[in-house]
């Protein structure tokens, strides 16, 4: 990546670049956080004013903003620094070209888009939903300005430390609250750290397999740290994302150890070995903290999955179901487009069947809580097959680039992009932050990270 002055002309939009242009940025960022009511957060507000200056700063950020436990209207912080992020890129990048965009993703990208369009007919307030929207709008500008901008392994290597550097650093904060308090912790990240851990060291993982003696011991403890950090969140339905991708992880690299350059013997020496010690870990975890225990295990008790007279329940599962029942509502009653685009929060009070007392305290204001439910109840069976063709597409790219991969390092990145890609879709299977917020970033440098190995690759075999 270059950083350029401002004096050259930027060759996809033919304007020149001037001090002046970069004084009207900074007013707009200076006036966005007015607007914004953010000036008590002056010496971050200042840092942001110098992301246009450089990309490389803007990127770092834009990995921080991830960790940013704090929301402006019904935007997160990410999402929101997709803005001084776009004009970071278009006013450091040199050599900028249409075909620069260019990748597997926009024609799926496009069906999505063009099929979540019909659920807007049934949406009761679609302003509120078109407003919403810009969460997609964020996701498009980080996606794209990933895959033109990272243009070499070594990009592509600093974003991930930030993001591992930025999950440890959390993941410490994580087990000091849960030393300190006794209590059930998810550090400055807020709940979204368990999404961030389960990648986190589902990514270490297969980095582990795939590098040297070496740096695999501690890439090894960077999983193990991380999976402490994860079970004390408590969080159990990440425990078994994880726990599920890190099977795929190992089947695929057992089955073709050449993506690591290992026998099938040193293989499975580290995978038992790393495993072994992640369960001594959590088994020390599990004897050590009786909450964690009698989590994990009340879902094994039928009356966990009660609602009491009073309006108690069991467990977090009850919850869901509730909320699953009244996103089951919303799909039967329009079963085609749905009831539109980010549209459940915002009238859920329809579909509902539950008594008054339990929507107001389980469901209103909530998401369906599961990616493929909210993706029915909200768009319908066209959304749905939209967001199939989507991640099929997604998933087939991933692993198609370790086998296109022109040279051993190259095949490596792309193995660990892929396990990337898998976590997130399991994790699809039980949260749907995913879609929005900064679950939708994270998303979208993942697969900006993908999509921007595989043209490195690409312009490896043609160079």
């Amino acid at each position: 990546m270059e950083s350029i002055d401002l004096v050259p002309r930027l060759p996809l939009i033919g304007v020149p670049r001037s001090a002046l242009n970069f004084l009207i940025v900074q007013l707009v960022l200076i006036a966005f956080a007015i607007v914004m009511d953010v000036s008590v957060y002056l010496p971050l507000v200042a840092l942001v004013l110098l992301v246009p200056l450089s990309f490389e700063l803007g990127l770092v950020l834009l990995v921080v903003s991830l960790f940013v436990d704090y929301h402006i209207w019904w935007y997160s912080v990410a999402v929101l620094f997709s803005l001084p992020f776009c004009f970071s890129f278009f006013l450091n990048q040199r050599d900028i070209r249409w075909n620069s965009f260019a990748n597997p993703m926009s024609i799926p990208l496009f069906v999505y888009g063009i099929s979540i369009l019909p659920s807007f007919w049934n949406a009761v307030e679609p302003i509120k939903n078109i407003v919403l929207l810009f969460n997609v709008v964020a996701f498009l500008i980080v996606f794209y300005s990933l895959v033109v901008a990272l243009r070499t392994y070594e990009d592509l290597r600093r974003v991930v430390a930030v993001y591992l550097g930025m999950t440890i650093l959390n993941g410490l904060n994580v087990i000091l609250e849960s030393i300190v308090g006794g209590r059930r912790a998810f550090g400055f990240a807020g709940i979204m750290y368990v999404d961030y851990a389960g990648l986190g060291i589902c990514v270490s993982a297969a980095m582990a397999i795939v590098s040297r003696v070496k740096m695999q011991f501690v890439l090894i403890f960077v999983s193990i740290l991380l999976a402490a950090a994860l079970v004390l969140t408590q969080t159990r339905s990440i425990w078994l994302a994880t726990l599920l991708t890190l099977m795929v992880l190992g089947a695929y690299a057992f089955l073709r150890p050449s993506v690591a350059g290992e026998s099938r013997t040193h293989l499975a020496v580290i995978m038992i070995g790393g495993l072994m010690v992640m369960v001594g870990v959590g088994a020390f975890l599990f004897s050590s903290n009786p909450e964690i225990e009698k989590r994990s295990l009340e879902l094994g008790q039928d009356k966990s999955l009660g609602v009491s007279e009073r309006g108690e329940i069991g467990s977090s599962l009850t919850s869901r179901l509730l909320i699953w029942d009244t996103a089951l509502n919303a799909f039967v009653a329009h079963p085609l487009v749905g009831i539109g685009v980010y549209g459940f929060p915002l009238e859920s009070a329809q579909y509902s069947r539950i008594p008054a007392f339990l929507y107001r305290r389980f469901v209103a204001g909530l998401s369906p809580h599961q990616t493929f439910f909210a993706v029915l109840a909200e768009t319908g069976i066209v959304g749905f097959f939209g967001f199939t063709v989507f991640l099929f597409v997604l998933l087939r790219s991933a692993f198609q680039a370790i086998h296109q991969a022109s040279d051993e390092r190259g095949r490596k990145y792309a193995f660990v992009g892929a396990i990337a890609v898998t976590y997130c879709t399991v994790s699809m299977l039980f949260t749907d932050a995913w879609l929005w917020g900064r679950g939708i970033i994270l998303l979208a440098m993942v697969m900006g990270l993908v999509m921007a190995n595989r043209k490195i690759a690409a312009r490896s075999i043609t160079h």
